[in-house]
C-alpha cells in the first residue's frame, strides 16, 4: 500500500540474509529487538534450512531477534504468518471499503510477547502489513 524507503542497515540486512540463505528478500522492518524478514511464498524452508543453522547465524552476525514470514497476497494468510510463532487460535478480520480492522486471538500464554514490550511488535506488524494493505487498526487478544 504505502510505499517506504530502505535505509543503510536494512540493505545489510537484505544484503545479509541472501548471502547466508540465498533466498531474495522481498522487504525487511525491525524494531529495538527483532529484524522481521518478509520473504516470497514458498521459500520458508530453503530460508531457515533444517536445525535453523541460518536463523542462528543471522541472530550472531546481526545481534537481533531475527523473524522470517512468507508472504501473501491473502491479506489472511499473511497474517497468519505474521503471528504463526505465537500459536494462532482465530484471526477475525471486518472489511470497511477497501480497508481492514483485524483482530488476532494468539494462544494466551503469547499474548504479550505477540503485542512486545510498549506495543512493539503489534506496530511493527501493523507497518509490514500497511505496506501491502490498507489496515485500520490490528489488536491482539
Amino acid at each position: 500500500m504505502s510505499s517506504f524507503k530502505l535505509d543503510e542497515n536494512q540493505l545489510r540486512y537484505i544484503n545479509t540474509f541472501f548471502t547466508i540463505t540465498n533466498v531474495e528478500v522481498m522487504e525487511v522492518a525491525e524494531n529495538d529487538e527483532n529484524i522481521f524478514f518478509i520473504i516470497h511464498p514458498n521459500t520458508l524452508k530453503r530460508a531457515i534450512d533444517k536445525n535453523g543453522e541460518k536463523v542462528k547465524k543471522l541472530k550472531d552476525m546481526l545481534n537481533k531477534n531475527i523473524i522470517i514470514v512468507e508472504y501473501s497476497d491473502d491479506i489472511e494468510r499473511f497474517v497468519y504468518n505474521l503471528f504463526y510463532r505465537f500459536n494462532v487460535k482465530d484471526i477475525k478480520m471486518e472489511k470497511i471499503g477497501d480497508a481492514f480492522k483485524i483482530n488476532v486471538k494468539v494462544d494466551p500464554a503469547n499474548k504479550a510477547r505477540a503485542i512486545g514490550k510498549n506495543g512493539r511488535n503489534l506496530k511493527t506488524t501493523k507497518e509490514i502489513l500497511d505496506r501491502h494493505f490498507k489496515v485500520l487498526s490490528l489488536y491482539v487478544d
